[in-house]
């Protein structure tokens, strides 16, 4: 694994962590008789109940798979597209992104980038969403096309396409 895929990884993994989009839910507690009496202390009876007090100022935590189906109904229009020169030698890129809702065409422009230069190309926020949307970004250099479908939700992170040798074009971004 080369050193860039090694950061790429790493920074996803990150990204994924930082978003709260990482995690498992804690298993649920299951009462069974082969539990009981596997699990039992010595000198209690196997019949015998105890409970717990609840401590009043801790509150029900929500699991993660509730606080992402809640992110993916939240409205969040900042989302900004990037794009990487990772090559060495200047390349041009173009940038497309589409209201796919509309199909109109609310930005599409050409850049010049230098070597290991990056610009931020677009933001979402920008086409004024009012509601959770979705808009295609499209970016396009040395012939080579990649696209990728950016919502306006708190679930999706910001979105890099970076210019690669291998690759071509390689989006990269988090989303839980």
């Amino acid at each position: 694994m080369n050193r860039r895929e090694l950061l790429q990884l790493t920074g996803v993994s990150l990204g994924f962590i930082a978003t709260g989009c990482v995690g498992i839910d804690p298993p649920q507690d299951t009462d069974s008789d082969s539990d009981q009496s596997e699990n039992s202390t010595p000198g209690l009876d196997a019949n015998t109940e105890t409970t717990q007090t609840p401590d009043p100022d801790q509150s029900e935590t929500p699991s993660f798979a509730e606080i992402n189906a809640e992110a993916r109904q939240t409205l969040d229009p900042d989302h900004s597209i990037q794009i990487k020169n990772e090559l060495s030698d200047p390349v041009n890129v173009r940038a497309t992104v589409t209201r796919e809702t509309t199909g109109e065409t609310v930005h599409n422009q050409t850049y010049t980038l230098q070597p290991d230069a990056t610009v931020m190309a677009y933001n979402t926020r920008q086409a004024n969403p009012d509601s959770i949307e979705e808009f295609n970004v499209s970016v396009t250099a040395n012939g080579s096309t990649d696209s990728f479908l950016v919502e306006t939700d708190q679930c999706m992170g910001d979105v890099i396409a970076q210019v690669t040798e291998s690759e071509g074009i390689d989006m990269v971004y988090s989303i839980c």
